[in-house]
């Protein structure tokens, strides 16, 4: 673990910039009373650039949480229909999935640990999560927690990155299915889409329960 206990603003200049990211977006957003259909219409009406907006809109959703995942994923899906809409999805995915933990990766300073060394708890649980970090970043992903700081928590870890991004996008890929057959499809009758959602529901509650598991064990 990194001893260094003092406090230098260019330690943290990753997470900074995540910062000032949200609220820009955030202001943005709130001054210009944009909604998800306002998003959704205009990609609609530049189809041409639609995969170039999407895919920009998934990278500045890896450092915005404002930005609403499940609108962009349905959005695709509307656009570009099922299939073409999971590969623009999935593509999207893994950029935003990357963005979040790069800043995490590239922070110099490592909060986890300065706050597992005061709390003997969670820095078993920081231990476990260490050792099993494959299961423990495909339950929380799966439990759809915040991309954003599961992005940056696995970075400050220093979690390999292929295992971090595996792990947590095959947890996202049945509520990104399950949105992308909304979005083409928007009705509660289609078949595909409560399969989806039944298949999520699943995967959801093995997650919980076994991330709870974990939990009371450590």
């Amino acid at each position: 673990m990194n001893d260094k206990t003092e406090f230098s603003i260019k330690d943290y200049i990753p997470v900074i910039i995540m910062g000032v990211c949200i609220i820009a977006e955030a202001i943005f957003i709130f001054v210009n009373r944009i909604s998800i259909n306002d998003i959704s219409r205009f990609i609609t009406e530049n189809e041409k650039q639609a995969i170039v907006i999407i895919i920009g809109l998934f990278a500045l959703k890896g450092v915005c949480a404002v930005i609403w995942f499940s609108g962009l994923v349905a959005a695709s899906g509307f656009v570009f229909g099922f299939y073409d809409g999971i590969i623009v999805n999935s593509i999207g995915t893994l950029i935003c999935l990357s963005v979040s933990y790069i800043m995490g990766y590239f922070t110099k300073a490592n909060p986890i640990n300065s706050i597992a060394k005061k709390n003997k708890k969670i820095a078993k649980y920081v231990d476990k999560c260490t050792s099993s970090s494959f299961l423990v970043s495909y339950l929380l992903h799966a439990m759809g927690l915040s991309t954003e700081a599961l992005g940056m928590i696995f970075g400050f870890m220093k979690m390999p990155y292929f295992k971090y991004l595996f792990s947590s996008f095959i947890a996202m890929l049945p509520t990104m299915i399950c949105i992308t057959v909304f979005g083409g499809e928007p009705s509660l009758t289609s078949p595909a889409f409560w399969i989806a959602v039944g298949i999520k529901v699943i995967v959801f509650a093995a997650a919980y329960f076994k991330n709870h598991k974990l939990a009371v064990e450590h």
